[in-house]
């Protein structure tokens, strides 16, 4: 298990099972809540909100970018079933919990700002793994690749706008 949290694509290339989909959406809502949870520390918000938004976008936002994914793929002649593609997408998100534990350290132990520096860094990041699930997915069409991590780029940062500036 511990080898895919770091090459998530390995996934595709084997039976689907429970655990890794359980796991990577327990780490994305992880690290997602995290993320929110530095965003509201720098603004001075009330944190159980952001909390609990994180924690929504990590799993409920991250499963709709992985079914959208799985779609886009499943047109170009994919043929790799919807919970490895789940499981590994969620994965992927690795790098932003530990980008976003390393945030809140910094945070807490030298009272920096870290939001933007090292959440926004995590998810960035967390392309970089994906990129590898999605290059696996479309068999080589690298054009194809760059247009759907490009989309999911702006999905997860829209998405993180949006629910920061609401309620």
């Amino acid at each position: 298990m511990f080898r895919y949290l770091f090459n998530p694509g390995a996934l595709l290339s084997e039976k689907p099972k429970a655990g890794p989909l359980i796991v990577g959406f327990v780490l994305s809502s992880v690290a997602f809540a995290l993320f929110y949870l530095q965003t509201s520390l720098d603004k001075n918000a009330p944190f159980v909100l952001s909390l609990l938004k994180g924690l929504m976008f990590g799993t409920a936002g991250v499963a709709l970018a992985a079914v959208l994914i799985w779609l886009v793929v499943m047109l170009f002649g994919s043929k790799t079933g919807l919970i490895p593609v789940m499981s590994a997408i969620a994965l992927s998100y690795t790098t932003t919990l530990i980008f976003t534990l390393v945030g809140l350290t910094l945070h807490f132990a030298l009272g920096w700002n870290t939001a933007l520096s090292c959440g926004i860094t995590g998810v960035l990041a967390a392309f970089a793994p994906m990129s590898g699930v999605i290059a696996r997915l479309c068999h080589g069409k690298k054009t194809l690749n760059i247009m759907i991590v490009t989309f999911t780029g702006v999905y997860v940062l829209l998405c993180w706008g949006l629910l920061n500036n609401l309620i």
